[in-house]
């Protein structure tokens, strides 16, 4: 016989012996036993009959009124055995519900007077009680019976006792809250039906009277009539706090209203504010600062630092975003999956007690507890029979959840709620202005908002697979920092070789070029992303810093202004104020990889290394997480990643560092890995339309075009690609062209032996002299062919001819 149809059977009986007690208990009648007349009631007015009355005789002559919870813990095991949750240690729990009873039956008669304790408590609870008495008294017996008590409920239940305390004072205060009202009214109401009110309002008249009588001044009735007026003001708390909605699993929206309440209510104490009526300061006189006039030879920094008088820009209004949208309510039994995996699990012998359960938007999170000489593995081996039992289509393990004793089982909901940008631009985390480049990434497993620094990454590294949201994720990014940071703070490089994914940023004034499409001129606009990370390390050198931070919080003096307004175009004196941090996006990393591997992996590798302190940040994505696109050079300097669903564990290795990746749902399920931290913060992408991001472009295209810088528009392709430092020859480039042409041997590691060069830098002389057209281009197994003579071979033959 099956297992579900035995336990039918069981809970059938356990009704039915509830239902018997229930009822001989509720119709008992002395008169029905002989023990008590000798004139019986005959037949019996028991509603179960002769054995009825028996049995609620037996009952109430052992437990007193404790008899009563014979019947009910009855119905609760028929309950258990008919919904198919049947407890496991049985013993146990059969030893705590009888000590429960005995606890209950001490406790009434301890409670109870002399002459009625064996009615309250019966034999049991009468012969208990008589011994706690004698020898700790009332108080002691108390005490002892109710934690029996309680210690028993624990042995025989799954709850653990601090929760359902909580839960119940939890209870309590809600009802509290809801009953005082009521309450007080009721008070009010009869204190108003008292005769010291009638003498209270009298005396309230009379003051009045008074009043109006005396003479009042203007500001006064000024004031009177204001603070009439201030509830009909539609900048009441009262009003701004109606149309608010707080959604119950975000705590990050509800303190985005409450900002929002408190700007508004700023902006109505400001507008009504009296204007002062003393005599105004006089304002304070302005520096006479010299202006800042950059040569016209000098493109490096035109459009990256900009002049003096900078445009004033206005950051984006957070009506350009969608409302997020009232969260749906999600029709999962958290109580019911925790009873699934401890019973699967029990199944297989491991013992585990769900002690915490956290839901987020699109997955929850349970909790275990393994009892001790539990194995960890076993439990992580068994995941595909947790998902079969709970009817997920995945789940992932944590094994364990860093900074607990614990593992932790991911789960995705029935019921899915989308995150939106806007909820995420008003939180609080994001408004506070601390991080200079906050990015957006969602929201964790718990519902609150998932953002970083860029500033202190320094560089991020995004893969996902075609539809798993990473291009999603990328315009979230950007858009999150068009939402923080004006054109002076921020400028864009951007190189998108799919085309179609970020040409509608081209509008905005924070590029320095339209997006790059062309593989080959991506190549050189990193080039030239290296030559200007060269170019500020050389500004901070000047002024003395060590970081942008730091070299923008300096003070000007005005010898500093004179010497800046008087250098010559060649001069590296001219200093700017200012410079703004420098985002390089590339979407698509494999296409370049695959293309121009040798042209943009040095300087992509150089740019990570060296350029956090002068404000210059890379965010790569690919589709293709292989090790032959993210190599062991470009891993090891993107400490920061981010992984969104991957088709295999070798891809989740290879971006994480463990596995995971490949367990994800898709459509924003990512996995964030903090730089530094061996933790894995899963969290849920935010979905951004192409609606929002069109018109938080066509709000900055009003207040300004890009300037675009013209040596990376104009793009000198050949020049580019040969020179890996943005098209200037290295210095040690004519000595290498002479060792070149006194060897005749035209190799990298002719030059590596002979001028103690790196590799890198030997390869790139080599491109510089193949470009100019000193040696041929590489034959393989050949050497190259030398096409300039040697400039001493006309003095060489002079002394073999004299010999």
């Amino acid at each position: 016989m099956k297992k579900e149809r035995v336990n039918e059977i069981w809970g059938v009986v356990f009704m039915l012996l509830g239902l018997f007690a229930l009822c001989s208990l509720v119709g008992y009648q002395r008169l029905d036993i002989p023990f008590y007349t000798s004139y019986a009631n005959n037949p019996v007015n028991n509603y179960t009959g002769i054995i009825g009355a028996y049995t609620a005789f037996g009952l109430f002559l052992s437990f007193g009124w404790s008899a009563f919870l014979v019947p009910a813990l009855f119905l609760i095991w028929a309950w258990s055995f008919l919904k198919q949750r049947v407890p496991d240690k049985r013993l146990f729990k059969f030893i705590g519900l009888f000590a429960a009873i005995a606890a209950s039956a001490t406790l009434f008669s301890v409670l109870a007077s002399e002459e009625n304790r064996i009615a309250a408590g019966g034999c049991l609870g009468h012969v208990t009680s008589t011994y706690l008495l004698k020898y700790f008294g009332v108080a002691g017996s108390l005490i002892i019976s109710f934690c029996v008590l309680l210690l028993a409920l624990i042995l025989a239940t799954d709850y653990l006792l601090f929760p359902l305390i909580e839960a119940v004072m939890q209870l309590g205060a809600q009802l509290i809250i809801a009953v005082w009202p009521v309450i007080t009214n009721a008070f009010e109401s009869i204190a108003n039906l008292m005769p010291w009110k009638e003498k209270d309002e009298k005396v309230e008249r009379a003051q009045r009277k008074e009043k109006q009588k005396s003479p009042e001044t203007k500001p006064e009735k000024e004031k009177k009539e204001k603070l009439k007026k201030e509830p009909e003001s539609p900048f009441d708390p009262n009003v701004v706090s109606q149309p608010i909605k707080v959604k119950a699993y975000n705590p990050g929206a509800q303190a985005a209203a409450e900002e929002l309440k408190k700007e508004i209510l700023a902006e109505s104490a400001s507008a009504v504010k009296p204007a002062a009526s003393g005599p105004k300061s006089p304002p304070k006189p302005k520096l006479d600062v010299p202006k800042r006039i950059l040569p016209e030879g000098e493109d490096s920094f035109k459009g990256v630092i900009g002049s003096v008088e900078q445009k004033k820009y206005e950051l984006p209004p957070k009506d350009l975003l969608v409302r997020p949208a009232a969260a749906k309510a999600s029709n999962d039994n958290l109580e019911e999956n925790s009873r699934i995996i401890q019973q699967t699990l029990s199944e297989f012998g491991i013992d585990v007690k769900v002690t915490e359960v956290e839901q987020g938007p699109v997955i929850t999170r349970y909790e275990l507890l393994p009892a001790p000489g539990v194995k960890v593995n076993s439990i992580a081996n068994l995941s595909d029979n947790l998902a079969l039992a709970l009817k997920a289509s995945s789940i992932r393990m944590i094994i364990p959840i860093p900074g607990k004793s614990a593992i932790g089982i991911e789960i995705p909901n029935s019921v899915t709620n989308m995150v939106y940008l806007r909820e995420l631009v008003e939180c609080p985390e994001f408004t506070s202005g601390k991080n200079p480049l906050p990015l957006i990434l969602g929201k964790d497993t718990s519902g609150r908002p998932l953002l970083s620094d860029l500033s202190g990454m320094p560089h991020m590294l995004i893969a996902g697979t075609t539809g798993s949201g990473k291009t999603v994720c990328v315009n979230a990014i950007i858009s999150g920092l068009l939402y923080s940071r004006t054109p002076d703070e921020l400028k864009f490089v951007m190189v998108d070789p799919k085309m179609v994914e970020m040409a509608i940023y081209n509008k905005i004034p924070h590029m320095l070029t339209p997006v790059v499409t062309d593989v080959k001129k991506a190549a050189h606009a990193i080039n030239w992303v290296v030559a200007e990370m060269e170019k500020r390390y050389r500004l901070l050198a000047k002024v003395g810093v060590r970081n942008i931070a730091s070299f923008n919080a300096r003070m000007i003096e005005s010898a500093d202004q004179d010497a800046l307004a008087t250098a010559s175009p060649d001069s590296e004196n001219v200093i700017p104020h200012k410079l703004p941090y420098i985002v390089v996006v590339i979407d698509e990393l494999a296409d370049l990889m695959m293309t121009m591997r040798d042209k943009v992996e040095g300087p992509i590798c150089r740019l990570a290394q060296l350029s956090r302190a002068v404000g210059i940040h890379l965010i790569l994505a690919t589709q293709r997480p292989s090790v032959d696109v993210i190599t062991g050079v470009i891993k090891a300097n993107f400490p920061a990643r981010v992984s969104f669903k991957v088709s295999s564990k070798v891809d989740s290795r290879t971006v994480l560092d463990g596995n995971g990746a490949d367990q994800l749902l898709g459509k924003g399920d990512l996995l964030f890995l903090k730089p530094g931290e061996a933790k894995l913060i899963r969290g849920q992408a935010p979905f951004v339309t192409d609606d929002e991001i069109r018109n938080v472009v066509e709000y900055w295209a009003k207040q300004g075009t890009p300037e675009f810088l013209e040596e990376l528009v104009a793009s000198s392709e050949k020049k580019g690609n040969a020179d890996g430092s943005g098209g200037e020859k290295d210095e040690l480039y004519d000595e290498a062209m002479r060792v070149v042409l006194e060897t005749r041997v035209a190799s990298t590691s002719n030059l590596q032996r002979r001028m103690g060069l790196g590799y890198t830098r030997a390869a790139r002389i080599m491109d510089q002299l193949e470009s100019e057209g000193v040696i041929g281009p590489s034959q393989g197994a050949k050497a190259r062919e030398i096409y300039l003579p040697n400039p001493n071979a006309s003095a060489e033959p002079e002394p073999s001819e004299q010999a």
